[in-house]
């Protein structure tokens, strides 16, 4: 996003699109920045050279260059479109980093459960190590290892799994709204805006988002049948699309708070369990039958 902005102030500023490019990505430091001011200074098109980054931010701002490119609209207030869609990541990953804080303290404390049992029964004076090196203990110690082992990897692909859901919806909206303001007729931008997304192998634009039904097509078509410009119904179907997302994205980061209790209490709980309490009841019991 900060990568965008400096583009438009220095487009803003009277210099040329690939003068922009080439002036910042000398001023930023970065493998991708590198990469494009090379690609750039090679005489590769500005749009390539983004799409050529492994990045999907990258790939939007590139197929974004494209159809500006193509459509001659204005690159500075189409650069502000998508920095303002691509804004969303960074608020959406702080919300979630604070609603999936509890779950993963949770889950880190409970892992340490079966250690921490042990060292305190060290503590109070019963020691479960020699019962380890039974064969009841052993098939203890084995079980409650494999379980921790799988709770734990349980544990992160649930967390993983919400972490990594990092993407944008509704920029195909931003994308025709740039192909439009360049003077195009609906037809001819869905056009420029399928080219462009499939050039620059834009993942979090599908194509199936240009399909009729979807809002982007509902908003043209609902210009078109009213006779209206169609930049606004596009930048307010892209703030619902996006709304919609982040919500849905919040929410999966809430379940996570309940579905993280499962590996946990089939997984962690009973490994806790075979090695913590377990081998202490069979300390305790041999202290207390000795023989």
């Amino acid at each position: 996003v900060g990568s965008e902005m400096c583009i438009r102030d220095r487009l803003r500023g009277g210099m040329s699109p690939a003068q922009a490019v080439r002036v910042l990505m000398t001023d930023l430091e970065g493998v991708e920045t590198r990469a494009i001011a090379a690609r750039v200074a090679e005489g590769v098109p500005v749009g390539q050279a983004f799409g050529e980054v492994d990045g999907p931010e990258w790939r939007v701002l590139g197929a974004a260059w494209r159809i500006a490119e193509t459509s001659g609209a204005p690159f500075a207030p189409a650069l502000d479109r998508i920095a303002a869609a691509l804004h969303g990541i960074a608020e959406g990953a702080r919300k979630r980093s604070v609603l999936l804080a509890g779950p993963k303290m949770t889950a880190t404390l409970v892992a340490w459960l079966p250690l921490a049992s042990v060292l305190v029964s060290l503590l109070l004076g019963f020691d479960p190590i020699p019962v380890f090196f039974t064969p009841l203990g052993a098939v203890l110690l084995v079980v409650g290892m494999t379980l921790q082992a799988l709770g734990m990897r349980w544990s992160a692909r649930l967390m993983a799994r919400v972490e990594r859901q990092d993407r944008v919806s509704g920029l195909e909206c931003e994308l025709a709204w740039i192909a439009l303001a360049g003077g195009a007729p609906p037809t001819v931008a869905l056009r420029r805006v399928a080219d462009a997304v499939s050039e620059a192998r834009a993942e979090w634009i599908p194509l199936d988002a240009l399909r009729n039904g979807e809002p982007l097509a509902r908003a043209l078509r609902t210009a078109t049948a009213a006779g209206a410009q169609a930049s606004a119904l596009l930048l307010d179907a892209a703030g619902e699309v996006r709304a919609q997302t982040q919500a849905e994205l919040e929410r999966e980061a809430e379940r996570l708070g309940v579905r993280i209790l499962l590996p946990l209490a089939c997984c962690v709980l009973p490994a806790f369990i075979a090695v913590g309490v377990v081998p202490i009841v069979v300390a305790l019991m041999g202290d207390l039958f000795p023989g």
